[in-house]
């Protein structure tokens, strides 16, 4: 199997939003264009968009927890569901590199976002646990 990396140059927010923001949250939503991730649990919502994105939002919802400057490292594969441990593999590499990650899977795909100050490390280290998975054919794009 062949992994390519997607790295793209965005720079990520993480916000923490109120349960009650929900429906405003969706209605912005439908104006972006570009990456989104939504979760809505028994206590939060937790949205994940690019910062300018973010920026043009921000007003809107005031009371916001923010983390900024996360970039991407996706994993450009498809990975079946019977699949265990990847991300596991994945996390333990950065966890031995001392770098933090949120874990973000879609339906298809993968993905981890760090801090933009340690992105080069963490992409160092994944591509490492990618040849230690014997993921030989890496690509990056």
């Amino acid at each position: 199997m062949s992994i390519s990396l997607y790295l793209p140059e965005t720079r990520f927010a993480v916000v923490s939003l109120p349960l009650e923001c929900y429906s405003e949250v969706v209605a912005c939503l439908r104006e972006v264009e570009d990456f989104v991730s939504m979760t809505r649990d028994k206590e939060e919502i937790t949205l994940i968009v690019a910062e300018d994105v973010w920026r043009k939002l921000a007003a809107r919802f005031p009371g916001a927890a923010v983390q900024e400057g996360r970039r991407m490292i996706r994993f450009d594969t498809v990975l079946d569901f019977s699949v265990v441990g990847f991300i596991a593999e994945i996390s333990r590499a950065l966890a031995d590199a001392d770098i933090s990650i949120l874990s973000i899977s879609t339906y298809r795909t993968d993905a981890v976002l760090v801090h933009e100050s340690r992105f080069d490390d963490a992409v160092n280290a994944v591509k490492q646990a990618l040849v230690t998975l014997k993921f030989t054919h890496l690509a990056q794009h």
